[in-house]
């Protein structure tokens, strides 16, 4: 039973061509008439969740003809046990700081998601990662964060924006010397079948 990942490398709200088509892959995967998308927005504040999950259901909506119904994870727990009853899980990007310390609380994600279909913009691709450093200077830029390891790879997001990619790449080299790394411009998105 296969698992799909689809990685974003951030600012999924422009309108490009490359984010049309990465819409279209919450439903393309998925070999039913009626697809059900779990959205989770942990690295967003919480009165935006809402207006987002809004926003994003007109995006996904227009890039496809299948029934769409989608469902809000309200915290760690809640987002596993609903993710049992869901096709897709969606975990949009954000601040690292409101995400990360609920990361450990997501353990048996590695599980729950077999068969299903992972996608993930910036914050949403950094934690399924093994290893990743944060995308912009002001946010620990020598640090290397674990992620949860569901993908065998280092990742780093908006890579068309990074200032300091030599630096970031050796970091994470050091970090996990067998390691690929995966850059992610922003508008960009890549597809892994596990």
């Amino acid at each position: 039973m296969n698992t799909t990942y689809i990685l974003h490398g951030g600012e999924t709200s422009r309108d490009t061509p490359n984010n049309e088509n990465f819409f279209k892959y919450f439903t393309h995967f998925v070999e039913k008439d009626t697809v059900t998308i779990l959205m989770c927005y942990f690295s967003k504040e919480k009165d935006t969740w809402n207006t987002r999950l809004e926003l994003d259901r007109k995006r996904i909506a227009k890039q496809t003809t299948k029934n769409i119904v989608l469902s809000l994870a309200k915290d760690p727990e809640d987002l596993l046990k609903k993710l049992e009853m869901s096709d897709v899980l969606y975990v949009a990007g954000g601040d690292a700081k409101l995400i990360e310390p609920l990361v450990s609380q997501l353990k048996s994600l590695k599980e729950k998601i077999k068969g299903k279909v992972y996608i993930g913009c910036s914050m949403g691709a950094f934690i399924i990662s093994d290893q990743y450093v944060l995308s912009f200077d002001e946010e620990e830029p020598n640090k290397v964060h674990r992620g949860l390891g569901l993908l065998p790879i280092s990742t780093l997001c908006h890579w068309d924006k990074e200032n300091n990619k030599e630096e970031k790449v050796n970091l994470l080299k050091r970090a996990a010397p067998e390691s690929p790394i995966l850059t992610l411009d922003e508008c960009t998105f890549s597809i892994f079948i596990n």
